[in-house]
This record gives structure tokens, sequence and C-alpha cells, in this order.
């Protein structure tokens, strides 16, 4: 069966024909793009059988979007949790919770879990959450709340009690638990021993969670992603990481998973590492759908809990310089050892700091292996300067940039690192003109993955609200922009001839748009629809 789409305002990502007003598709690929007449030529000459029309009305219509960086199963994990985003003080976090504990249901045995506070936003107290808050909620069953950014949580006095710091990883990482005036522990822990934790905590089964994971990718296609690059090491029940991946490959085969995702898959040491790769969890695994993409290291925290790491102490806490996760030596093997597999790193680096530690780790791995060239990545890569860029760009390190991060950073970043570096970080529009491969995302559901928001962040460089611009002159063009959000993000996972263009002979994943983006107020754009969502072909959404 083919599919004819005619009357249509097509902006391809093919730099050979970057506009089309007609294509056609076979199967799960684009057969024909071009003018409707060459369409109707085309399916006469080569259909060989019923052809449905869709006529779109003269919308605009992209290539689906791609989420560089997101945590998916997060996201899903979320939908069962107690929504804290948008709380402005520590009182209404604490009362949402107490309105959710009344109903509920302990017969799972889970935790007691919120997600998404930030104290920047508290207008009683700007202070993180302790477990003496939470107590307030109970202390007779385990409570944890998580920060927006992931990297900060809370436990209640039941919490502390039931994860185990004495052994173990928790042992290990003990020093990341804070520790109150009174000598002991208040409830606060931060990076890798959060990270453990999350991974001992209770949790649906993992058949449930695909469900979960099938339910949930509507919400995605609803907003015009086709394809996502996922982080869940954090978030599957313990010991079940890699069985994930194989549940996932299988429902994608069944046809029931039909978001395309590339996991990357995070690692905390290199037996692990050393351990996955000899048991074939490199890039061959996987299918058209459903594949491992590459490793995803962790090498500090995040700008708005200062625990991102900078090359000097904070400007507005000169006691701390942020939280590195890594000795050198320890990111150097670890990289090495990625590369040594021609696999890609994707390093989670905020700071300065993070930053050039990540350029040194690839840099020597690359002078280890020089035959091999895996696309290594930063992520998020926020705080910069013009030096660390030309250095990224010598390397052929690549980036994957939120931009709706600036929507709070804009308002902390000056207060955090100061006016000269706040003046060379977010540059997008450097990256850009550097030749530096940039791809889009948002760490969903540290943001919305809404792509629309990104979209108007990259091009004009204000917040939600209206707020700024901050650094105005590092804003993108939309055909930029898009393009981020498409093509580039396909390149990172080597996919830039299978999917990301509007091209014959590429997969059929593709939206259509209730306005023109190019043409509209730049400010409008986050006001924009999906009206279809196609995967392969397949309609998988109309508004």
């Amino acid at each position: 069966m083919s599919l004819l789409i005619r009357n249509a305002n097509i902006a391809t990502m093919d730099c050979e024909q970057p506009r089309a007003q007609a294509a056609v598709v076979t199967g799960k690929y684009f057969a024909y793009v071009g003018s409707e007449e060459g369409a109707k030529e085309y399916i006469a000459a080569h259909n060989d059988g019923s052809c449905e029309e869709i006529d779109c009305g003269g919308q605009l219509l992209l290539p689906g979007f791609n989420d560089s960086h997101m945590h998916f199963l997060h996201y899903v994990k979320t939908r069962i949790h107690v929504d804290l985003v948008g709380c402005t003080s520590l009182k209404e976090v604490l009362d949402r919770m107490k309105e959710a504990y009344k109903t509920f249901d302990k017969g799972d045995g889970l935790w007691f879990v919120g997600e998404g506070w930030n104290q920047d936003y508290f207008t009683d107290e700007k202070r993180f959450p302790t477990k003496e808050d939470l107590d307030t909620i109970t202390d007779d069953w385990p409570i944890m709340i998580q920060r927006t950014c992931g990297h900060v949580g809370v436990l209640n006095t039941k919490g502390i009690e039931m994860f185990d710091m004495s052994q173990g990883e928790g042992l290990k990482y003990k020093e990341y638990a804070e520790v109150g005036p009174d000598g002991k522990l208040n409830g606060v822990i931060k990076e890798n021993l959060f990270d453990y934790m999350k991974t001992t905590l209770p949790a649906p089964s993992l058949e449930k969670l695909m469900d979960l994971m099938e339910k949930h990718q509507y919400d995605l296609f609803e907003k015009g992603l086709t394809s996502v690059q996922s982080d869940e090491g954090n978030y599957a029940p313990g010991g079940e990481y890699h069985n994930l991946q194989h549940l996932m490959r299988e429902r994608a085969e069944k046809g029931t998973f039909k978001l395309r995702l590339a996991s990357q898959m995070l690692y905390f040491n290199a037996e692990k590492l050393k351990w996955a790769f000899s048991e074939g969890y490199d890039r061959s695994f996987g299918n058209d759908t459903m594949k491992i993409s590459c490793t995803k290291l962790l090498s500090d925290g995040s700008l708005g809990a200062r625990t991102a790491l900078m090359r000097k102490p904070y400007a507005d806490d000169p006691s701390t310089k942020g939280l590195g996760l890594w000795t050198q030596e320890g990111l150097n093997e670890m990289v090495e050892i990625s590369q040594r597999q021609n696999v890609p790193v994707a390093v989670h680096a905020i700071g300065d700091g993070a930053i050039e530690m990540v350029i040194n780790a690839i840099e020597a791995a690359q002078k280890k292996y020089p035959h091999l060239h895996p696309r290594h990545t930063v992520v998020h890569s926020q705080v910069t300067d013009r030096a660390m860029l030309q250095r990224m760009k010598d390397l052929g390190i690549s980036v994957m940039v939120q931009p709706i991060f600036i929507d709070y950073d804009m308002h902390v970043i000056y207060d955090r690192v100061g006016k000269e570096l706040a003046e060379s970080s977010y540059v997008w529009k450097w990256y850009k003109d550097m030749g530096i491969h940039m791809s889009f995302g948002t760490d969903c559901p540290v943001e919305s993955f809404e792509p629309v928001q990104g979209l108007y962040c990259a091009v004009t460089r204000l917040a939600k609200n209206g707020d700024g611009p901050y650094l105005p002159e590092q804003a993108l063009s939309v055909e930029d922009a898009i393009y981020a959000y498409t093509a580039e993000s396909a390149w990172n996972t080597g996919d830039e001839n299978v999917k990301g263009k509007i091209k014959a002979g590429m997969l059929a994943d593709f939206i259509t748009m209730d306005r023109d983006l190019y043409t509209i107020d730049p400010k409008d754009i986050i006001n924009a629809k999906v009206t279809r969502t196609f995967v392969g072909g397949e309609k998988v959404y109309e508004r």
C-alpha cells in the first residue's frame, strides 16, 4: 500500500531539495519527495496496490522530532508519582504531598514519591527540604522527593532507616549524604548516592513498566516526537536495566512499542562497562525501533543545585566548586573502554570543570586508538568559554543541548558563575558557526518533552514567561533550530541516512503542524500544535 501526501508545505531538512509540496510513502519509507505532479506520476508508474491520500491543507510538514537526551522511563514513572512541578513554596510542596498521601495505596509496597520541586522558586524559604519537613507528612512510611534536576533527593526518617548506607555502593558514596548541625543525616542525598538509591527503590514489575511505556509513548506522539535517545539507567528496577533492553526490543518487534528509542546506556564503573560489552550490549543490539546508541556517563551535577563542577568556586557560594563524580584517571578509563569498542560516549557535563575533564578524556582515548572514530558527545555543555569550544571542534566532539534550560538558567547563571563566564555559556550560535554538531532535546522529565518549547527558546532566547532575552546574539534561525531537533539528532545515533529528513529512501517519520513555524512571529512558536504524527508511514496521532 502507498500513501500520497499532497497540498503540503514540506520542509525536508535535505539541502539538495529544501522544500517540496508532495511525497509518496511506500511501506515504511519515503519513495518520492517533490512536486504533486511528480508524486502522482510516481504512483502511476510504481504503485502495485491501493493508495491512500492525505490532503495536508497547506500545513507545514516536518520530519518527526528526535529528542537527543531524555529519560523516558523516568517520565513514565512520574505519572504514578506526586507532581511537585511549579511549587512556589516549601509549604506548597508539603501540602501537595500531604493531600496525595491521603489516598496513597501502600498495598504494592512502593515508597511515597514526589518529583519536580525547585527551591529557587520558593517564596517562603529558599532551601532544600529536610527529613524533618517530610516527617510532618508521615514518619512511618518511606518518602522520597526529587528535585527537578534529578541530582538531589530528600528522604524522611523512615526512608533513611530503610536505605542502607552501611555497605556496598551506599557506603562508597555516603559522602554525598548531607549532615545537619546536629551531626546526623538531614535527609538530603546527592549525585552518585542518589543515583544508586533510586535503583534500590521498590518498583512495579518490568512488564508493568513496559506496559506503561507503551501507553505513554502516545503522549510523545501527540507533541510530534517520533524518536528519543533515552537514559533509563537510574530508573529501571535494581538488576533489571539490561533486561529492559531485551523487553523493549521484543515489544518493538511485536509492533506494540512504536516509539524509536536509542538507549544511552548509563554506567558507573569500569567492571560493569566491560561486562556489558562482553555480553553484546553495544551498537549491534537492537532493530529499527529500539537500539543501543552509546555509553552514558555522569561527570557532575546541576547548576541549580550548585553541584555542577566548576574550575573556580561559585560566584554566589565561594565555599564550593560543585561535585566531580570522577577522577581524571577514572573518567579516562571509562572513555577508553568505550573508544576501544568503537562506541561513542555521551557524558553529562554542565560546569566548565567537568566539560574540561570530558574533553581531556576523549582526547586521551583518541590518541590511544586513533583508527576509531566514534561520535563522542557532551550532554548539556552549558558553562563554557571560547577556548573550550575550539578544543571540542578540533576533536570532533558534538553537543546535546537542551534549549528549554535557559527558561530557568537565565535567572541564575550570572549569580552562579559571574558576568564573564555567563556570557560565554549556552552559546548555541557559536556551536553552529564553528561547525560543531549540535542536537536538541529536553532532559525530560527535568523539563517538558514538548519540542516547540525548546524551539521557542532557541529562536527567541526568551523564557516561557517572556523574560529576557538572554544573549540574544546566540539565537538560532528557525531552520537551524528545527534541523538540530531532527537531522542532527539522527546524526548522533549514526542514522543520518535513515531518518531525520523528508527524503526518498528514508523512514517515513513525519508530522504536520497547525501553523508555519518559518513565517509566524517567533514568540508564537511555543503555541504551535502538532496535527498529525506518522511513524514508519503509520499514523499514530491525529488531533
